[in-house]
């Protein structure tokens, strides 16, 4: 059996004011041809499908119009994906009594039976080679707060309740596979993960308290798929347990990654063959300068940027300018000198070198509004209100009152 593990698709992200629906069909229409290639049998997406809980009509057809085509021209291909800490849990399985009869199955969100206690057999799927079933999927959605096993010890602690849960689902698949390969997927924050320190769209989900250990997925699984980190990596000296990464570049701060798709095959019961598939760049990301630098100096680089008109795939543009003080007409200069450049601007990145801090906050939160998490907004909230940090408590509650809304 062949595999193709992917994550973080993002379907429907804007950035900044532009539609990314072009970038991620150009990976779309990558991927059908990838799976063709390399005689894909499972597709595998671990989370985050979609950028929002409600995702744009626009970017609901693409996922589906994608799936359509993928079961059209592969028929005998198996598509699983789970929902992401971005994904509805229910719009993402609302399609799901359509799909009965299909190899797709959208997982977003942990059931229980009758009598409470966690229906982990739903999660654990067959893969079928031919008529026969060849290996067990534990398809893990992201675990939100209530998904997991609590302790007696400490009911709160997160990341013990995870882990308690991949112990627990990997026991019963061990028992239901009778010796056949498991493989499982998830969409969680591992300890050790690489992160680029200026991408806010990998900070952590539930305040820094979710980091699973490598050493919480039981030996008995053969491949981990994860998502929510969008670099590519395999963790804690393995090679087995791997982030796919995302396809696209979601923030500057992801313009150098190598986006890519992970490749294995299943021979002989075994794992094997891993590599990475790096995925063509539709569209650029580009700053000027790559570091702060005065005004003068930046200006003077865009001025050398090409004259040519915008194209779909002209580069999106972040100016990285170091000021000592507030300087009202930037803006505009920077406007004027790009007019006629092959640049979409994005974003401009300010910091200052000599200010207070009271002006230096009130120009980084317009400029920089956008790219925070609404944690972090109350955060900021909190703080210059009440001098303080915000307490633990009001942080779990927040990030409660979060899942919920996606969950409706």
């Amino acid at each position: 059996m062949n595999f193709l593990h992917t994550a973080d698709w993002h379907l429907g992200q804007t950035f900044y004011q532009y539609d990314r629906y072009q970038e991620h069909q150009h990976f779309l229409e990558w991927l059908l041809q990838t799976i063709e290639k390399q005689s894909t049998d499972v597709l595998l997406i671990s989370g985050d499908v979609f950028d929002t809980a409600n995702p744009s009509v626009a970017a609901t057809k693409q996922f589906y119009h994608f799936l359509h085509q993928a079961t059209e021209r592969f028929p005998a291909l198996q598509i699983v994906a789970i929902a992401g800490n971005h994904d509805s849990p229910v719009r993402l399985e609302m399609p799901a009594p359509l799909l009965e009869n299909t190899h797709i199955h959208l997982v977003g969100y942990v059931r229980r039976t009758t009598d409470k206690q966690i229906d982990y057999n739903r999660l654990i799927l067959p893969l079928f080679s031919g008529d026969k079933v060849a290996a067990y999927l534990l398809a893990v959605p992201f675990l939100r707060l209530g998904d997991y096993p609590k302790s007696e010890e400490n009911p709160a602690d997160y990341a013990q309740g995870v882990a308690a849960f991949y112990a627990e689902i990997t026991r019963q698949a061990v028992a239901v596979a009778q010796g056949k390969p498991l493989i499982a997927m998830g969409h969680l924050h591992a300890s050790g993960a690489e992160i680029n320190d200026d991408d806010t769209a990998e900070r952590p989900i539930i305040g820094g308290i979710e980091s699973i250990s490598t050493a919480n997925f039981p030996d008995a699984l053969q491949y981990v798929a994860l998502g929510h980190i969008h670099k590519a990596q395999a963790l804690g000296g393995t090679t087995h347990i791997r982030y796919a990464g995302s396809p696209i570049p979601l923030s500057f701060a992801e313009k150098n990654y190598q986006h890519q798709v992970i490749a294995f095959s299943l021979e002989e019961g075994k794992v094997q063959h891993i590599e990475s598939l790096p995925i063509p760049l539709h569209t650029p990301l580009l700053s000027i300068p790559d570091t702060y630098r005065p005004a003068e100096e930046v200006l003077n680089a865009l001025m050398e940027l090409p004259d040519t008109a915008p194209t779909d795939n002209t580069p999106y543009l972040e100016v990285k300018v170091l000021l000592n003080e507030p300087a009202p007409e930037l803006k505009s200069s920077i406007f004027r000198a790009i007019a006629h450049k092959q640049v979409r601007l994005a974003r401009i990145d300010v910091r200052y070198l000599h200010a207070t801090a009271a002006s230096t906050d009130a120009l980084q939160s317009e400029l920089t509004l956008r790219d925070l998490q609404p944690v972090e907004v109350l955060e900021r909230v909190y703080q210059n209100k009440y001098h303080e940090d915000l307490p633990a408590t009001y942080r779990t509650l927040f990030e409660e009152a979060l899942n919920h809304l996606s969950e409706v």
